[in-house]
């Protein structure tokens, strides 16, 4: 499916210079326009509101603020345009202060803020603490995780509105190929990432989700204009998060505007987005939320204006219904959900072939949803328990056919994998003291499948058979307890425990963590952390089936978990208010990874191959072991920059017994990010952000030249296995925006290009049909993503 992926960027390269070559700026002047901040402030822990706090905006003169209400909300008028920290205080808490709040014209800004209670119980006393924009949401969450907010998917250059590619600038996260959004956190498979959303496990968020890699895409189904500020974890995540063993992303939708309607309009290169927000009723509390979504390339092929089968189609839907109920809590409706096709059009014309791709043709379907209910209420001041009911699946079904020798259609693939499940998941955060809170829970899921898979071996269409066909449910379930203590002012102890079960072969583990932080001195700050973390694999590998003596065999049916132990060190100097350096070594070690008997095969290297059918044992281990260094100006005076570098070796042991590099062995990568605002007058903003990257390159085994010429298809050597590594990658990504705010909406055009020096990228080998030899493939493209949007 690569070929069809080059083909369509080179098109949206295209379009992208059509539309600029269209494209005049027109300045058109304003008069001085002010915007309303509004929210509501509670204990970070409880959720409790927090009634008389104090809401000041820093830097406007008079100084603008008020206090919040019996309901712990706060609305602070006629607040002027540009970027300001809000600074939130309450007696008996910490200080908040929230940086660089971005107010335009055109949106209400809606800021909910959690404080922490002070442990020193000195009611006179407030203790400042600067909130910084890298703690994580998640107050249970305290090693090897970061917060982002929606604005940084944009902002970030190389970002693309996708929360996987602008995490990819973080520290331990490499990629593998550009033009998928798929990411390796320190050395694992990108299939060892967890996504939630609203605190429910989803399956892959991805258009075109494991295309090319699993866990990957060619860009997440989350639409910029719903999302809240979520995390990020790479590491020793706390024991509410299962079944990961390499990150998470733990996503959050923000609630509508209960009071006013709002309405984003948005076309650009990648989509075309319409979103729209608002109360139910005028004067109630309860809101709405959507956005929709459909692909700029399907509705042009759709015209008639570029004409090809080529041309990947998608769309997309994401919404939310917020119902506060008074005491009875707050009730939420809210979904994902993305529908894409694919198609590679047959050609006969065997003179035109040049890889093996060109001799395949294929209809790829794929549907993704999720869906929940989501309550939360309050049980007094100290405790709070939320609850959900969520839905979630895919439909994904790809029909491939490959001309034989004889220039005849054969079948080559024939996939259809209906999966899904419904979750059902609870927890209580209780709070006995300022310096204890607690948080248990329980998920329970009904897995249910229909999978129907059939395929060739090494495309030889005599072997064409069907190797898993299975129908039916099971069932998983994890429960987990976890505690946070301030033992004094400056040591805090996070542990906990995770149990799973997997009822489909009986399978379980009970995962243990454990985090400590010591404020050793002002601003100073080491941390460490341990976790034990275990995952399933995909349902398919569970049931492939053999044929031996003419009855059908299960091998991996028992497959255990595959485990990890994650030990991180780190240590966290703020600088100052706005600059901090972070340091964190690390070491993971992966065992009874799934790997196939007496050879160097393991699911540790796992990368993509939709005709898997082999036998596998938890056979195999891994070590990771490095350090990640953030170097970080948070945004302040209108610029920023980051600075990340890692340095990692990823080891791996097949039932072989021999130490190798992972195919995901890239052993260093850098990132320089800066980005710079300037405010014009007649209240305009342009943005200019810069990202220069470099890696290591990806390790692969060597060609059998000599089988490979005879079959007239790459064979490698596994007996060599990840012996070579592809030289070291690096590229440069830009993105500009331009904001102009008016008395009605505001207008951002933005252009971001991805790669703007076209550096290419070793994508393994091919066999060449024209020439009769092994050549070394090469992926080079830039792409520029041209869009306006206007809020209104």
């Amino acid at each position: 499916m690569k070929t069809t992926f080059v083909k369509f960027t080179k098109r949206l390269i295209y379009l992208t210079f059509c539309i600029l070559s269209l494209t005049s700026f027109k300045i058109v002047y304003s008069q001085n326009l002010t915007q309303v901040i509004k929210g509501t402030v509670v204990d970070i822990e409880t959720q409790a509101t927090l009634p008389g706090a104090t809401v000041v905006i820093l830097g406007t003169n008079p100084t603008l603020g008020t206090s919040t209400d019996m309901n712990g909300n706060y609305r602070i008028e006629n607040a002027p345009l540009g970027r300001y920290s809000i600074q939130v205080n309450f007696v008996g808490y910490e200080q908040a202060i929230i940086p660089e709040i971005l107010i335009t014209s055109s949106k209400e800004v809606v800021l909910n803020v959690g404080l922490k209670q002070s442990i020193n119980q000195l009611e006179e006393v407030v203790v400042k603490a600067h909130t910084r924009k890298d703690k994580p949401m998640n107050p249970m969450a305290s090693i090897s995780a970061k917060s982002f907010t929606v604005e940084e998917t944009r902002r970030y250059a190389g970002g693309l509105d996708d929360p996987a590619r602008m995490a990819s600038a973080f520290a331990g996260v490499t990629v593998g190929n550009i033009q998928d959004n798929a990411i390796i956190i320190r050395g694992n498979s990108p299939k060892g990432v967890l996504w939630r959303l609203e605190g429910v496990e989803i399956p892959n968020p991805n258009h075109f989700a494991g295309g090319n890699v699993a866990g990957g895409g060619v860009l997440t189904v989350f639409s910029s204009q719903l999302l809240a500020n979520s995390d990020f974890f790479t590491g020793a995540f706390p024991a509410e998060y299962g079944n990961a063993l390499a990150g998470v992303f733990d996503m959050k939708l923000r609630n509508g505007n209960s009071e006013k309607y709002e309405n984003t309009f948005q076309a650009g290169v990648l989509g075309i987005d319409f979103a729209s927000e608002g109360p139910f009723i005028a004067g109630g509390k309860s809101s709405y939320l959507f956005n929709y979504r459909y692909s700029t390339f399907g509705l042009i092929n759709k015209m008639g204006i570029i004409p090809s089968a080529q041309i990947p189609r998608y769309q997309d839907f994401s919404f939310k219904l917020n119902f506060p109920a008074g005491k009875a809590g707050v009730f939420s409706i809210w979904g994902i959900g993305a529908i894409d096709f694919n198609q590679e059009p047959e050609e006969k014309d065997s003179t035109k072939w040049e890889s093996d791709w060109d001799r395949v043709t294929y209809d790829w379907n794929l549907n993704m949803g999720a869906t929940g209910i989501t309550h939360k209420v309050l049980l007094g001041k100290r405790a709070y328990i939320n609850t959900s009911v969520a839905a979630s699946g895919t439909v994904n079904t790809i029909t491939a056919k490959r001309f034989d020798d004889l220039l005849v259609l054969r079948p080559n693939w024939d996939f259809a994998d209906k999966s899904g499940k419904i979750e059902a998941s609870t927890f209580l955060n209780y709070k006995f003291g300022a310096k204890h809170t607690v948080r248990t829970g329980v998920s329970f899921s009904n897995i249910l499948y229909n999978i129907d898979l059939s395929s060739t071996i090494n495309d030889n269409p005599e072997t064409f058979q069907n190797y898993v066909k299975q129908r039916g449910s099971s069932n998983y379930t994890e429960f987990y307890i976890e505690s946070k203590y301030d033992i004094t002012q400056k040591l805090t102890a996070n542990a906990g425990v995770n149990f799973n079960f997997f009822a489909l072969n009986g399978n379980y583990s009970v995962e243990p963590r454990f985090s400590l932080k010591w404020n050793v001195a002002p601003n100073h700050a080491i941390s460490f952390g341990y976790g034990k973390h275990s995952q399933l694999e995909e349902l398919k590998i569970y049931f492939i089936k053999q044929n031996i003596n003419g009855q059908d065999y299960y091998p991996n049916k028992n497959l255990g978990l595959s485990k990890a132990h994650h030990f991180i060190l780190a240590y966290d100097w703020l600088i100052n208010k706005n600059l901090r350096l972070k340091v964190e070594p690390y070491f993971q070690y992966l065992y009874d990874i799934p790997g196939i008997a007496d050879s160097s095969y393991s699911l540790i290297n796992f990368k993509q191959d939709w005709s898997f059918m082999s036998a596998l044992e938890n056979n195999s281990v891994g070590k990771n072991i490095g350090v990640d260094i953030t170097f970080e100006r948070f945004l302040n005076n209108n610029y920023y920059y980051l600075i990340t570098a890692s340095v990692f070796n990823s080891k791996y042991k097949g039932d072989d017994n021999v130490w190798r590099n992972t195919r995901y062995n890239k052993r260093f990568v850098t990132n320089i990010l800066f980005g710079k605002e300037i405010f014009l007058k007649k209240n305009k903003m342009l943005g200019v952000n810069f990202r220069a990257n470099i890696m290591g390159g990806e390790c692969y085994s060597p060609v059998n030249y000599e089988q490979s010429m005879q079959e007239k298809r790459i064979v490698y050597d596994e007996n060599r296995a990840f012996e070579k590594q592809n030289s070291p990658v690096y590229n440069v990504d830009i993105s500009v925006t331009f904001r102009t705010n008016k008395s009605k909406y505001s207008g951002v055009w933005a252009l971001q290009v991805k790669n703007i020096l076209g550096t290419p990228v070793d994508d393994g080998y091919i066999y060449n049909y024209k020439t009769n030899k092994i050549e070394k493939s090469e992926i080079a493209f830039v792409l520029p993503v041209l869009s306006y949007k206007v809020e209104f």
